[in-house]
């Protein structure tokens, strides 16, 4: 089915790779119009070249989602390009494995929840004022299985990705009255650079696969399916949401 985001303006952080990438496959192969954010502009670049459309309905946006001022930009050179903004997915995060909670350095902890909760503040705060103005729009938060059931390996990837959940309902709370659907999905494990990177070794990476109980590790287009979903007018009513999609490993995990 094509076209389930005709006359939609998406942008995308972290868009430059993984399921950001994908995302933005789908969402301009659907009819949106998309802006690809990342701090990477070679990755975000490479995303845009993959996209079968002009530059009239793509364009790429060099952003710190840390930086509040790089934020508003992004969104106030959306809206001037394109018009308006529908829908924000918030993809943008890092993953630094860290040791038990006493040994974490405090850059590191800064570092994490600069990008992976403040910068998702700033996205959400930035843009929700032009979906107002527009009278609806749509919010997809990426959070993870280490914000539900926490992850040993790095305790503030996982404070901040349990944050990322309950912003969404909060904030969901605060702006579905207004036409603003606000929810969240939490992936298990996905094959994309960042997971590859954080198992510290191929060999982790392989074993991640053989002990799931589908026999593999999850693939980007399979979040972003969901993600397509709840950006779209099928999910209409849908608000303060967040699904797990992890390929059913925790509800078999003993």
């Amino acid at each position: 089915m094509a076209g389930r985001l005709d006359d939609k303006v998406a942008i995308v952080t972290g868009g430059g790779s993984g399921i950001g990438r994908v995302t933005c496959q789908r969402f301009v192969n659907e009819g949106a119009k998309v802006v690809i954010a990342d701090r990477n502009r070679s990755g975000a670049e490479d995303t845009r070249a993959l996209l079968e459309s002009g530059d009239d309905d793509t364009a790429v946006s060099v952003v710190d989602v840390a930086d509040a001022t790089q934020v508003q930009l992004m969104v106030d050179q959306t809206v001037s390009k394109f018009g308006k903004l529908d829908v924000l997915v918030n993809g943008a995060a890092i993953l630094i494995r860290t040791p038990p909670l006493v040994e974490v350095q405090e850059i590191d902890w800064d570092l994490t929840m600069d990008t992976n909760l403040k910068g998702l503040f700033h996205c959400c705060k930035y843009a929700i004022p032009p979906m107002v103005a527009n009278g609806s729009g749509s919010i997809v938060n990426i959070s993870s299985m280490s914000g539900v059931r926490g992850v040993a390996y790095s305790l503030p990837y996982a404070v901040s990705k349990a944050g990322v959940i309950h912003l969404t309902k909060v904030a969901a709370g605060q702006y579905t009255s207004q036409g603003i659907r606000i929810n969240c999905i939490a992936p298990g494990g996905i094959d994309t650079p960042q997971m590859r990177g954080s198992t510290a070794s191929a060999g982790a990476f392989e074993e991640r696969g053989t002990e799931h109980p589908m026999g593999r590790v999850g693939r980007p287009d399979e979040i972003a399916n969901l993600i397509l979903w709840l950006a779209s007018d099928e999910a209409s009513y849908v608000s303060g949401s967040t699904y797990i999609a992890d390929g059913g490993s925790w509800a078999t995990a003993e």
